[in-house]
């Protein structure tokens, strides 16, 4: 006998979110120097970091996050910074997603692809953001508006 289908959703999106954590956590260390850099680059006229999440637009898995300054000064550092903004990507390569996130679930839409990824991306965030990084708002969202602001780090 199956388990209910509400059972093998819970299943199916804790196990793709572990998976998925499990990848990401291996970036950590260098995402964390990231940030840590992102911090020392504002400026006085720097009100916050915004870190987007970018899902595919075909909502097959790929993914990218990036990080962006808010504030008067923002255009300036964002160049400044430039492919160093770039927090962690998935591409499709010939033999698969590099680096090797899990392949999203048939049963799943790409909005709740989408959902997961956001929710899981935020998680991880959270704690990478520098400990002293009080003085700026941090926050994820996705670039088009389809999740709302989630305040990360110390000044949540």
């Amino acid at each position: 006998m199956e388990p209910p289908q509400g059972h093998q959703d819970d299943t199916e999106t804790a196990r793709y979110r572990a998976e998925l954590r499990r990848v990401l956590d291996t970036a950590s260390t260098a995402v964390a120097r990231r940030l840590e850099a992102i911090r020392d680059t504002a400026t006085a006229r720097t009100d916050g970091v915004v870190v987007d999440v970018f899902p595919d637009q075909d909502g097959e898995g790929t993914f990218a996050v990036w990080a962006r300054f808010e504030g008067t000064d923002s255009f300036e550092l964002d160049r400044r910074l430039g492919e160093e903004r770039q927090l962690f990507a998935v591409v499709r390569t010939g033999t698969g997603w590099e680096p090797p996130v899990p392949e999203r679930p048939a049963s799943w839409s790409a909005a709740l692809l989408e959902n997961v990824l956001f929710d899981v991306v935020t998680e991880w965030i959270d704690p990478l953001v520098p400990a002293d990084a009080t003085a700026l708002f941090w926050e994820v969202t996705t670039p088009d508006g389809t999740q709302d602001h989630r305040p990360v780090g110390p000044s949540r």
